[in-house]
């Protein structure tokens, strides 16, 4: 008896999935759409506000004004996607789809944010109860952690961020590298154009293949200014290797303490498939030393690093924060006087073009004198003690007196045209002493053009 219930039960089961079935046609099942109202709020309060109310230091409780039980909304568009991984437990938005006059980023636990708040997408948030602050340099909004900016949990997320049922089309904001550096569009979307990774990071990938670390990789523009494009090692593009060409970058604006960079959404905020800039007619960016450190003085092929006075100190190779760069200094060197030279290999600036130039960059550290001097000479051979050379009259990095200069300040674009023809070598010669002047110096991103 109780096998022929089980066996009437299972027949009942097939007679109406039978049922069932029959009554779609074929694959057609329809999926029910969803009707989304758009969220009645007041909006009474913009990012700008937000922003305003933080003065620095511990971050602030955002609150009505005084007798006020209103809520405060703002109203905003979403500009960065986490749908690569690039972007991680932050929705960062803009006030306006094009031209926007202020950014924020929203620290939050909620994931996968791109499946309902993708980029254009215009909110609704209240922001009554939230901590505005910074992280690392970064306008953000959340809760109180401490002395930091927290993660907003998701059940409170959900409350307060309210999708709009509009979808707008982002305009990115056109800026030069110069213009990057500035606070008032940090998280906004801007881009680049006419720009380019260095020839340096040819057959490298956005990321380290073989481990999760983020990495910083540089993008610039034909005159070599630069922005950092800063890369998740998490991110599902990180094996992809970067173009070679010339083109334009689209990227949310960041920063990391003084340090801008750019994060982008996916490979397609990257379209640098155009010619690239003019060719340098030589480079050096000391990416390729081997060993760096304390007494590891650099020796590459065509250089002549020497310490004029017989001493042992000379350029040494180091490195900071995954870049590396040509170092000097008189401090803890035993030496008095300190006469060091570090000088390129010869190169031939050829006939027929209209000027030349040489470009660096430097920074100074511990400044108690000026020490650096860069020149250039026809007639060297080995000896700089018996070549004659010329000054160069480059802007070099001073006025750090207790630490070491946050950026590489540009040398200016030095003018070697009278050498069209010729063949020269540029000397970077530092005069200092233990006991005297000490400062330190760091030479990167050696670049010689014509035109």
């Amino acid at each position: 008896m109780k096998n022929f219930k089980n066996i009437k039960f299972l027949s009942i089961l097939f007679i109406v999935g039978s049922i069932l079935v029959s009554c779609v046609k074929g694959d057609d099942y329809d999926i029910p759409e969803i009707n989304v109202e758009e969220p009645n709020v007041d909006v009474n309060f913009d990012i700008a506000a937000v922003k305003g109310t933080y003065q620095g230091f511990e971050p602030v409780l955002i609150e009505a004004g005084a007798g006020s039980t209103d809520p405060l909304y703002i109203e905003a568009y979403v500009i960065s996607s986490d749908e690569t991984g690039n972007f991680y437990k932050q929705l960062v938005i803009q006030d306006l789809p094009e031209n926007p006059t202020a950014g924020l980023s929203i620290s939050t636990e909620a994931q996968d944010l791109y499946t309902r708040f993708e980029p254009g997408r215009k909110v609704y948030i209240r922001v009554d109860g939230l901590f505005i602050g910074e992280y690392a340099g970064l306008p953000t909004l959340g809760i109180q952690d401490g002395s930091d900016v927290g993660r907003i949990s998701i059940a409170e997320f959900e409350e307060r961020v309210l999708r709009s049922t509009e979808t707008a089309t982002l305009v990115p904001t056109v800026i030069t590298m110069e213009q990057a550096q500035n606070e008032s569009r940090l998280n906004t979307l801007v881009q680049f154009e006419n720009v380019q990774f260095p020839s340096s990071l040819a057959g490298q990938s956005y990321a380290n293949i073989d481990n999760n670390f983020s990495v910083n990789r540089v993008v610039e523009d034909c005159e070599e200014n630069q922005v950092i494009l800063r890369n998740s090692g998490y991110s599902t593009f990180k094996n992809k290797l970067l173009p070679e060409g010339n083109g334009t970058l689209t990227a949310v604006l960041s920063i990391f303490n003084s340090d801008y960079q750019t994060f982008i959404r996916d490979t397609d905020d990257v379209n640098m498939e155009g010619d690239r800039c003019a060719q340098a007619l030589f480079e050096e960016n000391f990416e390729g030393l081997a060993v760096t450190g304390n007494g590891e003085y650099i020796d590459l092929p065509g250089w002549t690093n020497v310490n004029v006075n017989g001493g042992e100190e000379r350029y040494e190779a180091r490195e900071f924060s995954n870049n590396k760069y040509a170092q000097i200094t008189a401090f803890g060197s035993g030496e008095d006087p300190l006469d060091a030279w570090l000088v390129t290999p010869g190169f031939t600036i050829p006939a027929g073009n209209s000027a030349a130039s040489i470009n660096f960059g430097t920074k100074d550290g511990y400044n108690n004198g000026e020490a650096l001097t860069v020149l250039v000479s026809t007639d060297f051979s080995g000896d700089v003690t018996t070549a004659t050379w010329t000054d160069l009259n480059a802007t070099i990095s001073t006025g750090n007196t207790s630490g070491y200069a946050a950026n590489f300040t540009s040398s200016g674009d030095l003018d070697l045209s009278a050498y069209i023809g010729q063949e020269v070598f540029i000397g970077f010669k530092y005069a200092g002493a233990d006991g005297g002047i000490t400062t330190t110096y760091q030479i990167d991103n050696i670049s010689f053009d014509t035109n």
